[in-house]
C-alpha cells in the first residue's frame, strides 16, 4: 500500500518482526537494528510515546498523523495536501 511516496510495505516488514507489546523507544531501536531507512524511522518517530499492542495500532497512528503532518500544509500552488 502506498501513501504518497511512502511504501507501507517497508514499515510492515519492520513491524512484522517486532515483539508486542512494544514501546516507541523499543520499536525505534528494533527498526534501526533491522536496517530500516530514514523514512521508516521518521514515521516511527511520529507515533506517541506509549506501549503498542499490535502492528495495526502503530500503522493506524502513522496514518492518523497524516504522514509527517502533510495533511496540515493546506493548498500549495494548487496542490492540495
Amino acid at each position: 500500500m502506498n501513501f504518497g511516496n511512502f511504501d507501507f510495505g517497508q514499515i510492515t516488514q519492520v513491524l512484522s518482526s517486532a515483539s508486542f507489546p512494544v514501546t516507541k523507544a523499543q520499536l525505534i531501536q528494533h527498526a534501526r537494528s533491522f536496517g530500516a531507512n530514514e523514512q521508516v524511522l521518521g514515521m516511527l518517530e511520529m507515533v506517541p510515546d506509549k506501549v503498542f499492542d499490535s502492528q495495526q495500532e502503530i500503522l493506524d497512528n502513522i496514518k492518523e498523523k497524516g504522514l509527517g503532518g502533510l495533511g496540515d500544509l493546506g493548498n500549495l500552488g494548487g496542490f492540495k495536501f
